[in-house]
């Protein structure tokens, strides 16, 4: 916000690539390129901000020399080393640089969307439901056993992908109070829930991005949810925003704006988890919870591919035809989502080979 309000940011450059996620030579968390030019706004209207998001990025003298004419020229896509996408002053200096998330144009801002309520109604996830605690709290005040204390604790601690493909999950361990955390440990499991989060991913590989429990847990590498709209049963909301959040618009909504030092293995905040725009159930009504809990109960032992695979496979499609159903969402709009997500290097982790490799 300081650089867009006091500046005009020209540029953003980030690279997209795999192979090269920096520009510096010692780093491997991901970097942006900013051009800003000192601006007197009182004078004249800011132009808007171009964003570049590389599919290769340099890796000599030469092919920076070549990519930076590429984007003065305006031919960065044609020469296929990436995007260009214009945002406004106005979002510049509002923090709203999103646009970097995604090589796709269309993912940018089909999540622009999304959160303006363009697409469906729609909500930060925080307005409808409690969120936590988060993982690193029970590393601290809980250890893994292989048997049940007193108070029978349980977790899911892990998220393997070669033993989480489905929505219905199991704890995968017993937890139990560290010596002298037991008075912090009880009120950490007060906190349990039944629908979870996952706090990291491997994009390439995973294939939940949320599961639900027929139990309530505490977790480790996710972290419980609980949602809350009257009229309408929890049961059937946690089934619906399990559902949603492993269609392909909750995967848009879960990475397009997400805390992004390396693009391809996301680790999400607690604000992060926060602000992910979810259906507006109590805008929508009790049927379009229900449409989506009855989804649920029929797909909920299907194993998902992981994402890299998403456009090939049925079950995940089955889930998507069920949004657009309850959401009133254009099924073509979530077919061309699912189509370049499954295309994304953040995803795929590879370089960008076009939309069907």
């Amino acid at each position: 916000k300081y650089l867009g309000g006091r500046y005009w940011v020209e540029y953003i450059v980030t690279s997209h690539d795999p192979q090269r996620i920096y520009f510096s030579e010692n780093t491997k968390i991901g970097e942006m390129l900013l051009v800003c030019r000192a601006w007197d706004w009182r004078e004249r209207r800011k132009p808007p901000t171009r964003v570049v998001n590389l599919a290769i990025n340099p890796s000599t003298p030469a092919e920076a020399y070549s990519a930076a004419e590429a984007i003065q020229n305006d031919s960065i896509a044609a020469r296929g080393l990436g995007t260009v996408q214009e945002v406004s002053a106005i979002d510049i200096e509002a923090g709203r640089w999103g646009a970097v998330q995604f090589l796709s144009p269309v993912l940018s801002g089909d999540f622009i969307s999304l959160e303006r309520n363009e697409i469906a109604a729609t909500l930060p996830l925080e307005n409808m439901a409690a969120i936590g605690p988060d993982g690193r709290a029970q590393r601290g005040n809980f250890i893994r056993s292989d048997f049940s204390d007193e108070l029978g604790m349980v977790a899911l601690w892990d998220h393997k992908t070669d033993v989480t493909q489905s929505m219905l999950a199991k704890p995968d361990s017993f937890i139990a109070a560290k010596r002298g955390k037991q008075t912090r440990a009880k009120y950490l499991w007060e906190q349990r829930g039944c629908l979870m989060l996952p706090m990291r991913v491997r994009l390439n590989t995973v294939r939940m991005l949320s599961v639900r429990l027929n139990q309530r847990a505490l977790g480790s590498a996710w972290v419980p949810c609980k949602p809350t709209v009257e009229g309408i049963d929890v049961n059937t909301l946690e089934k619906a925003l399990c559902v949603y959040l492993n269609s392909s618009v909750g995967v848009l909504a879960m990475l397009g704006d997400r805390s992004n030092k390396v693009p391809s293995y996301p680790q999400f905040s607690m604000a992060d988890l926060h602000k992910i725009p979810v259906p507006d159930f109590a805008a929508l009504g009790e049927p379009a919870a229900l449409r989506l809990a009855a989804e649920y109960d029929a797909q909920c032992e299907q194993a998902l591919l992981p994402l890299p695979r998403m456009d090939a496979d049925p079950a995940r499609a089955a889930l998507d035809a069920a949004v657009c159903e309850a959401l009133g969402i254009d099924a073509e709009r979530v077919a061309t989502i699912r189509r370049h997500l499954a295309a994304e290097p953040s995803v795929t982790g590879r370089r960008y080979a076009g939309l069907g490799h």
